[in-house]
């Protein structure tokens, strides 16, 4: 989809949620309904069931308001409104869900047909999707319809992607290729220098110098499941109230991802430099100070209740024992979990408490490429992924060695396969190819494919994301992934059926 141009309307679909990084908000200025909280405004808020107002089930079997005649609904407020402490916006934006609109005479809302509000089809307010509601608390409530896989990003991240010669590479601290944290202001002067350093494709002159979408492992995991594989998918986590947060919100709402379950809070969405060289390979520089971010206490069983997979990811070590305690609530609901070891600077940082959570045997399935699989072994010589791949099945049910142009090798029990890479594709960038592996291989187990299938489904997945820059895949992608399921005899995908 490439770059996001904000509509007026950007903030809608995301409920906002109680966050760690939030100041604390009074609700008294509102009532509770299925729906959150009704601005009062010229006449009485109105609960589900009271005089005047009645609440029927959409066509998804979320509820919508089909006869309020007395009680104005309105839009979010604006930032600017919601950081007076003294407004009733504040008081009330906590616990709205999405963004109602009135559309007709004393605050009607307008066009409810077939649990169709506003034109939302299938029961869903304003990109609220399988019939999430707040309860009185605003807390978030996840009933109906419950998807497959999902993601836990603590951080919404917004990725700036760009093709760029040696000598920038050279000039920015840390490994090459690999994702180490910077400041703000190294940020800022890495984006700068992206003008001066841009390396022209030799394919297409007129390309976007940076394309900017949303980013993060997680999230192009779950992307990738929803937009080309028709798998349903929600994300948890927290986004900021700002225009990165709204950018990352429709880009996934747009790929299709439920985001009842995405905080929306006041703060900043984290974003990371992705810089990819001549050959392809990318190295990212990520900022997180200031980021809004999703905290361990904040998680509850009813944010993966229901789904068959949980994907986790090992940068979300960096918030102490969020990993830990979201794997024991998976446990507790009977979800299995699914981990990318991340990159090797994760492995390093984070060994210990790595090692004692695939100790503990709750991780199911676990994705690591040569170089993390060698950091966690911490062998002297570099060990063949033969090996590596022993030491990851020791301790989880299948373990997945990516081995990038050379394909991958991975066990289930005591089967073991290796399957070679797709050598058809035109690598672009390698950003987001192990995301998008996950996503074929899980998509896989899913649908009880055979070990070796799974490996290539996830070959035709993470080659179809390749061929653009970033870790989204593009139409052409997705097309070039088809061709090559069906040459292969994998199930076919019906592209025609995805949310788009």
């Amino acid at each position: 989809m490439g770059a996001i141009i904000l509509s007026e309307a950007a903030t809608q679909g995301v409920p906002i949620q109680p966050s760690m990084n939030a100041a604390s908000v009074s609700s008294d200025a509102s009532k509770s309904s299925q729906f959150g909280s009704i601005v009062k405004n010229g006449g009485s808020s109105l609960e589900s069931g009271a005089e005047n107002g009645v609440v029927d089930n959409g066509g998804g079997g979320g509820s919508v308001v089909t006869g309020v005649t007395s009680a104005s609904v309105r839009g979010c407020p604006t930032l600017a409104e919601f950081e007076n402490p003294n407004s009733e916006a504040q008081a009330v934006h906590r616990g709205m869900l999405g963004n109602l609109h009135a559309g007709g005479e004393n605050g009607v809302v307008n066009g409810v047909e077939n649990g169709v509000v506003n034109g939302v089809e299938n029961g869903v307010v304003n990109g609220v999707e399988n019939g999430g509601c707040c309860d009185q608390n605003g807390a978030l409530v996840h009933e109906v319809s419950h998807p497959a896989v999902v993601g836990l990003q603590p951080v919404a991240l917004v990725d700036h992607v760009a093709r760029v010669d040696w000598s920038l590479l050279e000039a920015v601290p840390g490994e090459r290729g690999g994702s180490m944290r910077v400041t703000t202001e190294e940020l800022d002067h890495i984006l700068r220098e992206v003008n001066s350093h841009f390396l022209m494709s030799t394919t297409d002159a007129a390309e976007q110098r940076v394309k900017t979408l949303a980013g993060g492992s997680v999230a192009n995991t779950i992307r990738g499941l929803a937009h080309g594989l028709c798998v349903k998918t929600a994300l948890v986590g927290v986004r900021g109230i700002d225009d990165r947060g709204q950018m990352f919100a429709e880009n996934m709402a747009h790929a299709g991802v439920d985001l009842s379950r995405l905080r929306a809070v006041p703060g900043m969405t984290a974003q990371c430099a992705c810089l990819v060289d001549a050959e392809g390979n990318r190295t990212m520089r990520p900022c997180f100070l200031n980021a809004v971010r999703l905290q361990a206490e904040e998680l509850t069983e009813k944010d993966f209740q229901g789904a068959k997979w949980v994907v986790l990811n090992g940068y979300g070590f960096y918030g102490e024992e969020l990993l830990e305690n979201a794997v024991d609530l998976c446990k507790k609901v009977g979800v299995k979990v699914s981990m990318d070891l991340a990159s090797f600077e994760v492995v390093r940082n984070f060994r210990p408490t790595l090692m004692r959570l695939l100790e503990s045997g709750k991780v199911d399935l676990v994705f690591a490429n040569e170089d993390e699989s060698r950091e966690l072994i911490k062998a002297e010589a570099n060990p063949c992924p033969e090996i590596c791949l022993n030491f990851l099945s020791k301790y989880c049910e299948r373990a997945v060695v990516m081995l990038g142009s050379k394909g991958c090798i991975a066990r289930h029990g005591t089967e073991t396969v290796r399957v070679p890479a797709i050598v058809e594709t035109t690598t672009v960038d390698t950003t987001g190819a192990g995301d998008l592996f996950a996503s074929g291989f899980l998509y896989g187990v899913l649908n009880n494919l055979s070990l070796e299938d799974c490996c290539k489904m996830g070959c035709c997945t993470g080659g179809a994301v390749v061929r653009g820059l970033g870790g989204e895949v593009g139409e052409e992608g997705w097309e070039w992934m088809r061709q090559q399921l069906k040459l292969r005899g994998l199930p076919s995908i019906d592209l025609a059926s995805r949310v788009s």
